[in-house]
């Protein structure tokens, strides 16, 4: 049953081995989520959240490194008006890397 799990909101999305990571920042809330896949790599048979929102801002852009996945935990995309001025009362904050194991 595919659709137990919510894909959207999936601003980048990263394969490793047998799982995909997911950075969903159009979701409510925003999360890192590692979708296992089946054998086949054709259905996503369970998931698992790394990070949600709280711990986050706008998590994006991660990279693969050995096994471990970097991402950007706080875009900052939630300090802007959508013609990417800067709010009034934005507070930004300094970028913060995290990382989790993937293998």
């Amino acid at each position: 049953m595919q659709d137990k799990y919510a894909l959207n909101g999936t601003d980048g999305l990263y394969f490793s081995k047998d799982q995909l990571i997911a950075t969903q920042n159009g979701t409510s809330p925003e999360r890192v989520i590692i979708f296992k896949l089946d054998s086949s790599l054709a259905r996503i048979v369970s998931s698992e959240e790394i990070q949600r929102a709280g711990e986050l801002g706008d998590p994006t852009h991660g990279v693969i490194v050995g096994g471990d996945f970097y991402y950007i935990a706080n875009s900052g995309w939630d300090t802007l008006n959508d013609d990417g001025s800067v709010k009034n009362d934005a507070k930004p904050t300094p970028v913060h890397i995290m990382r989790t194991r993937v293998e």
